[in-house]
């Protein structure tokens, strides 16, 4: 599915942000599935197939960028689960980040599989993977390319709307799941095999559909008792579609801190002006 539209209507998770407070939220639907699919692993085709089949809400990363106050209860479980700070988030707690979706894939998501498994019970599983080596050729020039941008990380410290959220809950996650050390290949793939057998080894198999790209339409809808769509099933090339959201977000940070800044850097110009225009002159 190649990339078309406006920017808007590709990224509406950049332009269409609210600031809702999740813990003002409840559950309003059954959690139906959940896919332990990581980042690089084709989760934005995986999300396109799940809503075309009937699922209405899939949480995703983009849903937490669309709505940043989830990124900072993000990294509170994050740091919870992975580096030993606060509580452990319950069932109530899930319900006020998930209460909406009726299935979820990607990380945040997926890093909590375990923790989602004991929470909803009933819900179907999918064990969405690559080959470990090439998940990690991908997800290294791309989230790991991320990981040293500069711009992104300084940004981070100006933009209070937004990456002043997604940047500590990415910190936290990256190095809870992987460790601090990105470049080390064997440890790094070694986590991500370790996350698909906790999900094997939690749920049986008349529960759990072993998926890969590629598969198709077939094993997934058969899995979820859906009908089988007419059209091709979807592909995003989201190598491509990441490096242009990472631009895109750094540009709108940039308007957003300038948005800030000027109407400060106006008054201050005023107050100059009519503080140095009363000094006596000599």
């Amino acid at each position: 599915m190649p990339s078309a539209g406006t920017e808007p209507e590709r990224f509406p998770e950049l332009f269409y942000q609210t600031n809702i407070d999740p813990r003002s939220r409840t559950r309003k639907v059954e959690m139906q599935v959940m896919v332990i699919g990581m980042m690089r692993t084709g989760t934005k085709s995986m999300k396109t197939a799940l809503e075309q089949v009937g699922y209405n809400n899939v949480y995703h990363m983009t849903t937490a960028m669309k709505n940043p106050k989830d990124c900072e209860m993000w990294t509170e479980a994050f740091n919870a689960k992975f580096h030993g700070k606060g509580q452990m988030l319950g069932r109530k707690e899930w319900d006020q980040l998930l209460g909406d979706c009726d299935a979820c894939i990607d990380v945040p998501t997926a890093a909590f599989m375990p923790e989602l498994i004991a929470a909803y019970p009933d819900a179907k599983v999918i064990v969405s993977m690559r080959d470990p080596d090439k998940w990690y050729t991908s997800m290294m020039a791309t989230v790991g390319q991320r990981s040293a941008n500069l711009k992104i990380l300084f940004l981070g410290f100006c933009d209070h709307f937004f990456l002043r959220r997604f940047n500590p809950m990415a910190y936290a996650m990256m190095t809870g799941m992987y460790g601090t050390d990105l470049k080390d290949a064997e440890s790094v793939k070694t986590r991500y095999l370790e996350f698909h057998e906790e999900v094997r080894r939690l749920v049986p198999e008349h529960r759990r559909l072993e998926y890969h790209l590629g598969d198709g339409w077939e094993p997934l809808c058969k899995f979820l008792g859906k009908d089988v769509p007419k059209n091709e099933f979807p592909f995003i090339n989201e190598s491509k579609e990441y490096g242009e959201r990472v631009k895109l977000i750094e540009k709108r940070a940039i308007g957003r801190v300038m948005r800030d800044v000027i109407p400060i850097a106006g008054v201050l110009a005023l107050v100059s002006t009519f503080y140095f225009g009363l000094l006596p002159r000599w």
